[in-house]
């Protein structure tokens, strides 16, 4: 087989390995929860100068803004009722990026957060779909 061949060969498998992702392991076609959104759209604002400079940089940077907010929205959980005692968390108050030092490769990571009787769940480092 010629090496022409073999290289056309290995484009289309990889434009089909491509096509096959789900929306979930697509950025630009995660559809945040408004509610979502407009909880942690703040911590995108911080970190791009404030909510003009976000709107006008979602504009020209319509993928990598879902992506940033993939992460802010979707790279962690709360485990509600983690532990006995303690208040629940809001979980508003959450800037993941904040406890990025926690996360591991593989497996989930547990962030107790004093006072709350909630955790933080971390996605593991592998199953991200963006990383800060």
């Amino acid at each position: 087989m010629s090496l022409m061949r073999l290289h056309f060969i290995f484009a289309i498998l990889f434009f089909l390995t491509l096509s096959g992702k789900s929306q979930t392991e697509n950025p630009s076609a995660f559809k945040p929860n408004p509610e979502k959104e407009k909880m942690y759209s703040p911590y995108l604002a911080v970190r791009h100068g404030g909510d003009l400079p976000l709107k006008e940089w979602k504009k020209s940077n319509s993928v990598l803004y879902f992506k940033e907010l993939w992460y802010y929205c979707e790279s962690f959980y709360i485990k509600r009722n983690y532990f006995t005692t303690g208040v629940s968390l809001d979980e508003s108050i959450i800037d993941i990026s904040r406890f990025e030092s926690y996360r591991k490769q593989n497996e989930e990571a547990i962030v107790p957060l004093e006072g709350f009787k909630d955790a933080v769940i971390l996605l593991p480092a592998s199953k991200l779909l963006y990383k800060l």
